[in-house]
């Protein structure tokens, strides 16, 4: 893609690391070659295989109910689906309801659909936003984020200070969110649920057990 041809909006979403696909979209996005961990989303009405040693998150077609699938293994996908290479949890479903159970930053709330297996596996949550929510916590993540909008409307902010941009966020849009793109979400009105997918990091506090971290002294 020929950087000169897009909008700036859109040269500061490839900056900052963050892609918005709308409902009608139809495409297929893979990691970035400096990732750590494999993965590629299909985002549209896709017939999919699935190649033995790999697994498939993938919702169903009136977004009810969520899946975890294992290859070898064909699936229609007509909203969102997510091959992670070399994971082969035991497969999976799960109702989706939109009651969340734990607390998170600011208000925010959110409950796991599949939690990791193991510490650092990937999980799918449900994320709800409150109506006014405006100060969900700035943040980051060390892996990539596959996002979801099952309902409600709102905002992506992604950036830094002055320079943050945002984009309208509503039901059947789809965010992928890269590595330590920094990025929140805000609410007017209406309740935001998300399906996050997270790839590889569930680890939260433990990612700060470094020594850059432990040798660094924040001053006034």
């Amino acid at each position: 893609m020929n950087e000169n041809k897009l909008t700036k909006d859109e040269q500061d979403h490839h900056l900052y690391g963050v892609d918005y696909f709308d409902p009608e979209t139809s495409i297929i996005v893979e990691s970035r070659p400096d990732d750590l961990y494999f993965f590629k989303t299909f985002i549209g009405n896709n017939n999919i295989t699935v190649e033995k040693g790999d697994s498939i998150f993938y919702l169903s077609e009136d977004k009810t109910t969520a899946y975890i699938k294992c290859g070898l293994a064909s699936i229609t996908s007509h909203h969102i689906a997510t091959i992670i290479r070399g994971y082969m949890p035991e497969e999976k479903s799960s109702t989706i309801t939109k009651k969340t159970v734990l607390p998170y930053v600011n208000g925010c709330s959110t409950k796991q659909i599949f939690s990791p297996e193991r510490p650092g596996d990937p999980t799918l949550q449900l994320l709800g936003i409150p109506p006014y929510s405006s100060e969900q916590a700035h943040h980051i993540h060390s892996t990539v984020r596959v996002v979801y909008i099952l309902s409600g409307t709102g905002r992506c902010v992604v950036g830094m200070g002055e320079n943050c941009i945002t984009e309208k966020l509503y039901p059947g849009k789809s965010i992928i969110l890269q590595k330590m793109c920094p990025h929140h979400f805000e609410t007017d009105g209406d309740h935001l649920i998300a399906l996050p997918l997270h790839i590889f990091s569930s680890v939260g506090a433990l990612e700060n057990n470094h020594p850059m971290f432990h040798g660094t002294y924040l001053t006034d």
